[in-house]
């Protein structure tokens, strides 16, 4: 017997009637709710002298479909122009202080603690590059010369996972060839994002792709190999490729679509962000902002802390084999206030 057959026989021996899965008694329940409410309703306004105003037809031609299309659209390019307006439009004329020029990682690194930038770009403390930057640069300079066709093999190591890549590889060679690709490009840009050159006078920002893609005439790839980890990283590495998607779309003005990939070579997976032309219209305020902050500050405030301090360059804190993160140039740092306290 079926479920259907199951519920019918089951309603026989009980008595009960239903219509369209409503019991007889649960509707009469609810009509004479619904009766109830109606009454109240009509005692409270004979109590306050209400009348009902019955809604009339609307009179005259019905609006056209196309009509309210084009009036949604008015709105909506009104809201915009009133966001806009509380916005403000980017300034491109002001005045540089002590950092001329930024970059992503000096942006990252001003937002993290603006001191260190200071000790960096303007006093200009030398730091000995570590072991896992000497890495990477071995790495991406061996990916380079061999998409160059310059060695016979990808430079692996006992952490590398270029298996992984294989296939990406060998189409990047292939698109080398073909000169869809350019490598290790230096990119500038001005104070209104115009492109330019990394020796130009008027040079504001900079930029350094590994790889360079033209996939097709309305869309390009460009594709930046890490060393380190993925996870954690995400959200930095997310922001980084949308620097090089805005630098990507003032240089070429007539692709659309953006793409960033990161290969994770110790890893052997990708994280990949795709930008279209007007997501990155409305996400250029915001960024060249964050950019002219970094260039007109003139007062560098240090931000010690255990999380800012800790892997920094100027530092002293040390690892488990007593050997320091930095060379200890910073004296707002953290953990040297903590040896001193102790």
């Amino acid at each position: 017997m079926g479920f259907a057959e199951t519920l019918k026989a089951k309603a026989k021996e009980t008595g009960q009637q239903t219509i369209q899965g409503t019991s007889i008694e649960g509707q009469a329940k609810k009509e004479a709710t619904q009766e109830s409410f109606a009454a109240r309703l009509g005692a409270v306004a004979k109590a306050t002298k209400q009348k009902a105003v019955s809604t009339p037809p609307p009179s005259g031609p019905p609006v056209g479909k196309s009509k309210d299309l084009k009036s949604l659209a008015d709105s909506l390019k009104k809201a915009k122009e009133t966001r806009d307006n509380e916005r403000g439009a980017m300034v491109v004329d002001f005045p540089v202080a002590a950092v001329k020029a930024w970059s992503f990682s000096t942006l990252k690194k001003f937002e993290n603690c603006q001191w260190a930038v200071k000790l960096g770009k303007v006093d200009k403390i030398y730091v000995e590059s570590g072991e896992a930057a000497q890495r990477g640069t071995l790495i991406h300079d061996g990916c380079e010369a061999w998409v160059r066709g310059k060695i016979p093999e990808l430079p692996a190591d006992g952490r590398t996972k270029f298996d992984a890549f294989a296939a990406d590889f060998a189409q990047l060679r292939e698109d080398f060839r073909a000169g869809k690709v350019s490598l290790e490009d230096d990119w500038g840009i001005r104070k209104d994002w115009s492109p330019c050159d990394w020796d130009d006078e008027e040079l504001w920002g900079r930029a350094k792709l590994d790889g360079f893609v033209m996939e097709n005439e309305n869309s390009c790839v460009i594709i930046d190999y890490k060393t380190g980890k993925k996870f954690g990283n995400e959200m930095k590495h997310a922001d980084q490729g949308l620097s090089y998607a805005l630098h990507a779309m003032h240089r070429y003005p007539e692709l659309d679509v953006f793409k960033v990939e990161f290969w994770y070579i110790d890893e052997g997976v990708k994280m990949i962000r795709s930008f279209n032309r007007r997501q990155l219209s409305m996400l250029l305020l915001r960024y060249h902002n964050r950019a002219v902050k970094l260039t007109t500050t003139r007062d560098f405030i240090p931000s010690a802390n255990a999380h800012t301090c800790r892997f920094c360059e100027y530092g002293c804190n040390t690892n488990r084999d007593g050997v320091a993160y930095g060379n200890g140039a910073c004296g707002f740092d953290h953990y040297r206030g903590l040896d001193e306290a102790v």
